[in-house]
């Protein structure tokens, strides 16, 4: 009985350990690569350097893959006529909604963008975006053939799962 207690507790502490450990996810296209880290749980990470590589890192296990030779061989499909199905657009709606609840729980920690659209006057017409107070010193028009996003966010499971609840 004893075990069966120890185990459920050490099960519980797992669990909430994994929801209130931290997401970190990363993008940066000046040196194109994105990545998560979850806590103490792991990484993922992708980037391109002269291929696409995927490397994934949990505590007892580290791998590296080339993103060309994961690729699956098709499978033949065989050909069944559809029926028509009822359209369910609100289950759709909802879940779009509960989508974008969990988008919202994200905290922004890092952002930059630079814009050049290639064209001299609408770069010249959206230029004064730079100035705007929430983007200032984040939002970069240019005119100099540079485009890159880097992006830094996070956020931990147990809000994502009180979003998608609410």
């Amino acid at each position: 009985m004893v075990w069966v207690i120890g185990i459920f507790t050490i099960l519980v502490l797992f669990i909430c350990l994994l929801l209130v450990s931290i997401i970190i996810i990363e993008v940066d296209t000046r040196v194109p690569q994105a990545g998560v880290r979850w806590g103490v749980i792991g990484n993922v990470k992708i980037w391109y350097a002269g291929e696409w590589w995927l490397r994934l890192q949990f505590p007892f296990y580290r791998k590296t893959f080339r993103m060309a030779e994961m690729k699956s061989k098709r499978t033949k499909r065989k050909h069944i006529i559809e029926k028509e199905k009822p359209k369910k657009r609100r289950k759709l709606n909802l879940m779009i909604k509960k989508i974008y609840q969990v988008i919202k729980s994200f905290r922004v920690s890092e952002w930059k963008l630079a814009l050049d659209s290639g064209d001299y006057v609408m770069n010249a017409q959206i230029y004064p975006l730079n100035f705007f107070p929430k983007s200032f010193r984040h939002l970069f028009v240019n005119f100099n053939g540079e485009n890159f996003l880097v992006l830094k966010m996070s956020n931990r499971p147990w809000k994502m799962l009180y979003n998608y609840l609410k």
